[in-house]
């Protein structure tokens, strides 16, 4: 198999290429700024560019829509201004409207989507939405069409429900965004989802497999000149009190901690960013999880500080492995202990064809390591219409007092125009690393190619990793391997009362040491999905797995795996019901081998939404593993429970528990927000150790925490 030869024979029958127009709107500036309420009131968005031009993506794709949506757009020097109507035959009561949390996109709500292409590029840019209960979404958008929903920005959104519907409005401050003055054009998309009907429609980009944030298929905002961002200056201070009940070794029982961040704009599309004793506090905790396999897993980054222009250090459209670069590193040790950051500096943004990010940062020291400086570059250089072209480089060990070094250079492909209208996408890349801790120099090298359209799509990815391959400040699951992953699939889209979709795929995935010698397969054999027209869901999939151990494996103190060669097949069933309804459900079952023994998994989950105030969700694994050597179980629960007093002020309650660790983990968190940038948290963590039967408290930290932003 010659993977390099497969990609560009694909390229050269693919790229046959045919432009569609995409629609425009030609935006005026306001003298009179809208009232964001809610409410748009006869008059207020006079003279705004206006249009009703909406076209269905799903259930029909380039159907005429059901229910009637327009959109106003207008703007002045510091503030992009947007509204929403969202007519409704059914009225009020026809509107879903169950949340008003921050970020939680979980397809409950009726909610109203805008997406910027600051720099008409097509290859980075923004999001905001509003769920018809006046919950805010906002995120990045990364390698054209991947959103990262961890990043939050400073904006004002309120919605309002009447007999006709429900209304949306917008205001985006320009100081929130980067942007190229001298371009007075921007990408744009407006998408509305009627929950009760599963009805998705847009203003461009009309392809149900794409999702509206893809940044090629957006229309155009044009006539945005005049726009200011000030002396381009963002101070924010904060100060967070910590008190320990059980401070770990050279830990203050009680903590204060102020802290700075300074965002410079050095010119709109280029910042500068300063942060002084960052403090991380206010950060979600991450899902619990139980390992049961050989390899690391991988958990997202949720702090605000790496989040931002995040989409900037991506490197070859890798999203877990083998990436030169994982934020998570910095500041956080492995067993998820918190390392102090005492400084750090970030260059981000666009120069000319050029994106460039730059991270400095300077830890404390910890568990034996010594306090050191970690360092991450990234540049990339836009080529042909759609491409680019990019270097990385990496330089330092959070995990050791040696030294670490990463160079790699990547090429990204992109063609939206493929027969007319279909997308196509290859990357290629290769990495050096040079390490003490791995003893020598290793490399890395991927390739991959994507068709994601309809009704076919197709994903091949193929990467070479050496032995020494050892990204310090990035993430790799498995070194010494060679991987070869294949997925194809088909839809279809029958027109009947039970089933709207029906979903064939099948995946192939090889991994092979460097000799050759196959160490891993896993074959999902044709597996089957079924939608229904209310959006309710099942997944039934059957697949072949194999495993190669040349040492043997520990999977609980005692069960141990012998050398060998083992395989196994596996029967997987999902249901899960839609959101739309106030009560949702969601079951798991898997039945397989596992090595010599046997395994089963169940799960479910069960969410309550009875308004938009308060939602609650109960959730639960069981793993039954029965092997020659002994039998075992896992078993995982959560419970969250989030109380919505406004979309700015919110209380939430998680638990979590599982018995390999014997422990309960419970997270009480309270946010408000008294005016965008302007933040107050009261954070409870607390843990248990429950393996004598009885609940022995082993941790509580408390936190306040306080930060303000002033923009100069």
């Amino acid at each position: 198999m010659r993977p390099f030869s497969l990609l560009a024979a694909a390229i050269v029958v693919l790229a046959a290429t045919t432009l569609r127009a995409a629609p425009s709107l030609e935006v005026h500036p306001t003298t009179t700024p809208p009232k964001i309420d809610g409410v748009i009131s006869e008059g207020e968005w006079a003279g705004a560019a206006h249009s009703e031009a909406f076209t269905m993506v799903e259930p029909t794709e380039g159907g005429a829509v059901t229910e009637r949506t327009e959109f106003w757009v207008t703007y002045d020097a510091d503030t992009v201004y947007v509204a929403v109507r969202a007519h409704d035959s059914a009225g009020a009561p026809g509107v879903r409207a169950y949340s008003m949390q921050h970020d939680q996109d979980n397809g409950s709500d009726d909610i109203v989507r805008i997406v910027f292409d600051t720099f008409h590029r097509q290859n980075d840019g923004y999001y905001f939405a509003l769920t018809a209960a006046g919950g805010k979404h906002d995120g990045l958008i990364q390698n054209k069409e991947d959103a990262n929903d961890q990043w939050d920005a400073i904006w004002l959104g309120r919605t309002t429900i009447d007999a006709g519907g429900w209304s949306a409005e917008f205001a985006i401050p320009v100081k929130s965004l980067s942007f190229d003055p001298a371009n007075s054009t921007w990408g744009f998309n407006v998408a509305r989802a009627v929950r009760r009907k599963q009805e998705v429609m847009r203003w461009t980009g009309i392809f149900r497999n794409r999702p509206t944030i893809a940044l090629p298929l957006l229309g155009d905002l044009r006539g945005l000149t005049g726009l200011r961002q000030g002396r381009g200056i963002d101070l924010k201070p904060f100060a967070s009190l910590t008190r320990h009940s059980a401070p770990a070794p050279g830990e203050k029982k009680l903590d204060f901690k102020p802290g700075l961040d300074l965002v410079w704009h050095v010119t709109p599309s280029l910042a500068a960013t300063l942060t002084v004793n960052t403090d991380f506090a206010d950060a979600e905790v991450d899902e619990r999880q139980v390992n049961l396999g050989r390899f690391s897993l991988f958990f997202p980054e949720k702090r605000a500080f790496f989040t931002q222009d995040a989409s900037l250090f991506t490197f070859a459209g890798l999203m877990d492995n083998p990436l030169p670069f994982f934020s998570r590193r910095i500041g956080l040790a492995d067993d998820g202990s918190k390392v102090n950051l005492l400084a750090g500096a970030k260059v981000t943004g666009r120069a000319g064809p050029w994106t460039v990010g730059l991270l400095d940062v300077q830890i404390e020291d910890h568990a034996g390591v010594d306090s050191k400086n970690l360092l991450v570059g990234r540049a990339a250089l836009q080529v042909l219409d759609e491409s680019s072209v990019g270097v990385v480089f990496t330089h330092g060990d959070p995990r050791s007092n040696g030294e670490n070094t990463l160079v790699g250079t990547d090429f990204n492909y992109t063609n939206n125009h493929v027969f007319g209208s279909k997308s196509l996408s290859a990357h290629a890349s290769v990495q050096f690393t040079d390490s003490d801790y791995a003893r020598g120099q290793g490399t890395a090298a991927t390739l991959s190619l994507f068709y994601p359209n309809d009704p076919f799509e197709f994903y091949f990815f193929s990467s070479r990793i050496d032995g020494k391959y050892d990204p310090a400040l990035g993430f790799v699951s498995r070194t010494g391997v060679e991987e070869v992953f294949q997925q194809a699939g088909y839809t279809w889209h029958p027109v009947t009362p039970w089933v709207d979709r029906v979903q064939l795929n099948a995946q192939l995935d090889w991994v092979m040491d460097l000799h050759g010698r196959v160490v891993a397969l896993d074959h999902d054999l044709p597996s089957l999905s079924f939608r229904t027209p209310a959006g309710d869901r099942l997944h039934l999939q059957y697949s072949r797995t194999a495993d190669r151990l040349d040492e043997p494996f520990a999977i609980r103190p005692g069960i141990v795996i012998p050398v060998g060669n083992y395989g196994w097949g596996r029967f997987t069933a999902d249901y899960n019901t839609t959101k739309s309804r106030p009560v949702s459900v969601a079951l798991s079952m898997r039945d397989q081998g596992f090595y010599a023994g046997h395994r089963r998994d169940y799960g479910g989950g069960v969410e309550w939404r009875p308004s938009r105030f308060f939602s609650t969700s109960l959730n639960w694994q069981v793993r039954q593993i029965r092997m020659p050597q002994g039998n075992f179980a896992v078993r995982i629960g959560s419970w969250n429970a989030v109380y919505t007093f406004t979309p700015d002020l919110q209380l939430s309650l998680l638990g979590q528990y599982d018995n390999f660790s014997d422990s309960l983990g419970v997270n009480f968190r309270l946010k408000w927000i008294v005016q965008p940038g302007n933040e107050l948290f009261f954070i409870v963590n607390e843990g248990y150790d429950t393996s004598l039967d009885r609940f022995r408290p082993t941790q509580n930290d408390t936190s306040m925490k306080a930060a303000w932003n002033f923009r100069f």
